[in-house]
């Protein structure tokens, strides 16, 4: 059969062909929002639980108010690294969910061993940098750096936001 008469070589079967992997392309960006979605939702679902079952409802809003801040201060540093040597992020919005679902899962991580201290730290970094490199697809390197710099940039936004708030209560 000459390729002319094939319908494997047809207008109509590379236009569906064309298709299907442009559907095959959304169907994998649509699943790339699942993973950070789950980590958000679990990791911060279980702080506010938490903070909700032995404190006050503004607790739990103080919560969502620091992570908050320390995503935009951490979505700074990602976009400088970004910008500085990773070559980028992807989609803003994938990068900030990314952030989002790995603070959640860290603060939860420090509510469960927030009583070994230093062990307890050590662990939630090393699980910290596990999931930058995860959901970021970085190498062990890149990775390290930038926990470095956001975990850095977190911290310091939850100072900042603990001395607003004790120089206004």
């Amino acid at each position: 059969m000459s390729p002319i008469q094939d319908p494997r070589f047809s207008h109509a079967h590379k236009s569906q062909m064309r298709q299907q992997d442009r559907d095959a392309g959304e169907r994998a960006a649509r699943m790339e929002y699942i993973k950070p979605t789950v980590m958000l939702l679990l990791g911060g679902g279980i702080v506010v639980g938490s903070v909700l079952s032995s404190g006050s409802a503004g607790s739990a809003l103080l919560y969502v108010l620091v992570l908050s801040v320390e995503l935009i201060v951490g979505v700074a540093g990602l976009w400088a690294a970004s910008a500085i040597w990773l070559g980028g992020m992807g989609p803003l919005g994938l990068g900030i969910l990314r952030l989002a679902g790995i603070y959640a899962m860290t603060d939860m991580i420090a509510l469960f061993l927030g009583e070994l201290a230093f062990v307890g730290l050590l662990i939630q970094l090393v699980c910290y940098v596990a999931m930058l490199a995860w959901l970021f697809e970085l190498d062990p390197a890149e990775s390290i750096l930038l926990a470095i710099l956001t975990f850095v940039l977190k911290i310091v936004a939850g100072f900042a936001i603990a001395i607003v708030l004790a120089g206004v209560m």
